[in-house]
């Protein structure tokens, strides 16, 4: 990959270096199965107690809601759908967020950590996960690798310039350097303990692609 293709990569990849306990346990909104493995792998871990699980009807399958999907799928590999709270309605990142924060609040007194789990490259949703629940602190990130939306191939970080989602990663980069640096989404910091909240003092940096937090 050229160095360009590296800085895309470096600025929209989600994952961060360690993952800890949480509160909860946060999925969003996918037509995939494999989209719930890293929560299942987080749960059985003992990471958290709680697993979200997030969307609704699906645009081009209006019969399939996401969550649904992912609810039944691991009820049938053994999670109790006690530790489940399921949202239904949603149809974007934002409204993921914002239709789970009410279930959340109901179950939970207080959030202050989180495992998100989100495509390798879609970064943007940590941001909107701190966005829509203000109480969180720290964001792990657990993430999966999707196949391509046209061809359906498998890819990672290391051949995403070949796959068919290469200019949709392109956009992600342009899409999330907009929303941070006119301030639509809060800044966090990439740390060794997870995504963090960048402090009012330091709220100039991690807004771009060039900055050493992100």
């Amino acid at each position: 990959m050229s160095i360009a293709d590296d800085r895309v990569a470096d600025f929209v990849d989600a994952s961060v270096p360690g993952i800890g306990k949480v509160d909860l346990i946060f999925v969003f909104g996918s037509t995939l199965p494999i989209a719930v493995s890293p929560a299942e792998e987080a749960f059985r871990s003992g990471l958290a107690p709680l697993i979200v699980l997030t969307g609704g009807p699906n645009r081009r399958k209006p019969d399939h809601v996401e969550s649904e999907v992912h609810a039944h799928l691991l009820q049938t590999r053994g999670i109790a759908p006690e530790r489940m709270l399921v949202e239904r309605r949603s149809r974007t990142s934002v409204e993921n967020v914002a239709f789970a924060r009410p279930l959340i609040e109901e179950r939970l007194e207080s959030v202050r950590t989180v495992i998100a789990v989100v495509k390798w490259w879609q970064r943007r949703q940590v941001h909107v996960l701190a966005a829509g629940l203000p109480t969180v602190e720290r964001i792990y990130a657990a993430t999966w690798n999707p196949p391509g939306r046209v061809d359906g191939r498998d890819y990672d970080r290391s051949n995403w310039t070949s796959s068919s989602d290469q200019p949709r990663i392109h956009g992600e980069f342009e899409y999330l350097t907009k929303l941070l640096s006119s301030g639509e989404l809060p800044p966090l910091s990439r740390t060794a303990a997870g995504w963090t909240r960048v402090k009012p003092e330091g709220a100039t940096r991690g807004t771009g692609p060039a900055d050493s937090t992100t």
